[in-house]
């Protein structure tokens, strides 16, 4: 053990066992990550470890200043270190994060079926005696995160009390700090003691956000929820990568849906693709095969910056085609502003009563889920396959648009990067503007306080202003930026004053100018891409409606049920195993897998929630009788399924 050999002052065994670690790491290394490998042979220039009669410690070679001072002359990096490692979860240097979920019940009235099962888990902890607090046991950790490791002498203490980590993200910003961490940290043995694939590793930088965001989205419900977090020292690359880390781990927690929802898409889309029941009725059109138009493309949010665009939308708008966004249509014609196209996503029915009042003569353009009373109201109406919902994939589209999501502001983002060249960002402020309103004055929400929401995060603004985000706002920025590398408009400017957005340019109203055009005939132009042919559009429609494909699907999720869970690690483990068959379902067949993603996501999160709450490891029969609430929610989804289908398939 390191901690006995380190604390008997025993200076040979001390070097020898720190010499025969670091030999063994890097034989590690050289077959793993050989450019690491290479960067450790050179010779330290920043820090490294110092051996004296003082003990352990690290040095600073430009100041000879020791990182771990020295208590009665004698450095304290062993003792510091022994207490870092005792009972993380219950320590005080650590943080633990929960992403502001907690276990509650869900509205039954909403969710009906995902809701039912969720609260069944709630009832069944208070059975079984359950604990305000969480119980872990002590050789398990949850996700784990560590900024900065400092010789790193607590995490190999920790393994050696043969703890287990379930995910585990180590940053260490220095070079020379890593290395030292190199002659105590088992590091072929550390990998062995996450779950698979799980370990991830950064020296010097983060590479980028895309690692940061796949470590969450891998494991994307157990990594949602508690996270132990340690942090020894502080600097900017530091920060850094801690802001990085916790938006990520705010957004994954985001946009997961229901079967509920997406079963009101489904009914929706079948809706509006049925024949008009009239002559009068014309047939709903859908877009196939988009292409650019030579004019800019204004997407105008409700958010609170709205209000300093206003005046340049009014004087520019002969120079633009203007989206407006969900209720930003209301404050733009307050204005004086005509938008060209009101973009829709919304599945429930309360649109209709938004609209009715506000949309006169201005064509709507929906997703294909949108509420069918309110697409009737417009006298245009044109709709798109939205990627991300299970209604989108339905049929072998020719075209679905993807990055939608959460709100509808990405709807008309995405839908502007794919027919236009360039783009113009106004009022999609995704994030709150210290002392404003979350939206726009004279919008539907009335008088809005400016308060900030107690789990806002501080972002980077677009210009000046203090600008704040939260799990939701962070996801919709991510799917802007997403839209903007896959669909690749050739310039996209960021006019608001809300949250930066990466790949868009922050621009102030005077530093351009908008050339006349012929807007009616780019208007024409867009609308042309819009078609009636249903056999051009909906190919290949499966007449079974995916009966017999769902129904294995099922059978799959249902003999997963039969495994053998007794303690919360295997909980865990069993957690990622029902998300990568409903994740590898999603990508095969996306309808299907869609359709049950967003309430399995619900339903073993806030399974795994409530074994936590429970005084013991020991969960076996608290899982036997979960079971049972699983299996039925199954079997309710497949008969609202099937009555569905036999609505329409006569």
């Amino acid at each position: 053990m390191l901690l006995e050999v380190l604390k008997s002052n025993d200076y040979e065994a001390i070097q020898k066992e720190i010499s025969v670690r670091f030999a063994k790491n890097m034989e590690y290394f050289q077959k793993t990550s050989p450019e690491l490998f290479d960067a450790l042979k050179e010779p330290p220039t920043e820090y490294n470890l110092l051996i004296n009669k003082q003990g352990l410690n690290i040095i600073n070679l430009a100041t000879s200043e020791l990182s771990y001072p020295l208590a009665d002359s004698l450095s304290t990096m062993v003792s510091v270190n022994e207490a870092l490692s005792l009972s993380p979860l219950k320590n005080d240097k650590w943080t633990i994060h929960s992403n502001g979920i907690f276990l509650d019940k869900m509205d039954t009235s909403k969710f009906p079926i995902t809701g039912q099962a969720c609260n069944d888990f709630i009832e069944l902890l208070f059975k079984h005696d359950g604990i305000k607090e969480y119980f872990l046991s002590k050789d398990f950790m949850p996700s784990t995160c560590i900024f900065g490791l400092l010789g790193g002498m607590f995490l190999e203490f920790i393994i050696e009390r043969g703890v287990f980590f379930h995910s585990l993200l180590i940053f260490e910003e220095n070079l020379d700090m890593f290395r030292v961490s190199c002659y105590f940290v088992d590091y072929p043995r550390l990998f062995s003691r996450v779950s698979d694939g799980a370990c991830y590793l950064f020296v010097k930088d983060l590479v980028n956000r895309f690692f940061i965001r796949n470590f969450f989205a891998r494991q994307k419900i157990t990594n949602n929820f508690l996270r132990a977090q340690i942090n020894l020292y502080k600097s900017p690359k530091i920060e850094s990568a801690m802001q990085i880390v916790n938006e990520e781990y705010a957004s994954n927690a985001r946009g997961w849906g229901s079967f509920e929802d997406e079963m009101i898409g489904i009914e929706n889309t079948l809706k509006n693709i049925a024949k008009p029941k009239s002559r009068k009725e014309k047939q709903n059109l859908f877009l196939v095969n988009p292409k650019r138009v030579d004019m800019p493309i204004c997407v105008v949010g409700n958010g609170a910056s709205l209000d300093s665009s206003l005046e340049f939308l009014r004087e520019n708008q002969a120079n633009m085609i203007i989206f407006s966004c969900g209720t930003a249509i209301k404050p733009l014609k307050e204005a004086g502003v005509e938008p060209d196209f009101q973009i829709e996503i919304e599945r429930v029915d309360y649109l209709e009563k938004y609209l009715s009042p506000i949309l006169g003569k201005t064509p709507l353009l929906c997703g294909n889920m949108v509420n069918p009373s309110a697409l009737n109201l417009a006298s245009e109406k044109y709709l798109f396959m939205r990627g991300g919902s299970a209604s989108g994939y339905m049929f072998k589209s020719p075209f679905v648009m993807e990055f939608c999501a959460p709100f509808v502001g990405n709807a008309g983002f995405a839908l502007a990067c794919q027919l236009g060249n360039e783009v113009l960002m106004c009022g999609l402020d995704c994030g709150y503007i210290k002392g404003r309103a979350k939206h726009a004055s004279n919008s539907a929400y009335g008088d809005e306080d400016t308060n900030l929401p107690s789990n806002a995060l501080r972002v980077r603004g677009n210009f000046d202003h203090e600008v704040y985000s939260d799990s939701i706002f962070l996801l919709s920025s991510q799917m802007i930026t997403n839209a903007i590398k896959s669909l690749k408009p050739k310039m996209v400017l960021n006019l608001g004053e809300g949250a930066y957005i990466e790949g868009a340019r922050p621009s102030k109203i005077s530093e351009f100018s908008l050339k006349k055009n012929k807007k009616s005939t780019f208007v024409k132009q867009i609308k042309g891409y819009f078609k009636e042919d249903k056999k051009l559009i909906f190919s290949d429609f499966r007449e079974d409606f995916y009966l017999q494909e769902i129904q294995e699907f099922k059978s799959k999720l249902s003999n997963a049920l039969n495994t053998t869970i007794t303690t919360k690690q295997e909980l865990f483990q069993w957690v990622d195993m029902i998300f990568a068959i409903n994740a590898k379902k999603s990508i095969n067949s996306p309808f299907v897998g869609i359709l049950f993603e967003g309430s399995l996501a619900h339903i073993c999160q806030n399974l795994m929630i409530a074994a936590l709450h429970l005084p013991h490891n020991d969960i076996s029969a608290f899982f036997d009788e979960a079971k049972d609430s699983i299996q039925n929610a199954f079997d309710k989804m497949l008969l609202r399924y099937k009555m569905l289908a036999s609505k329409y398939q006569n």
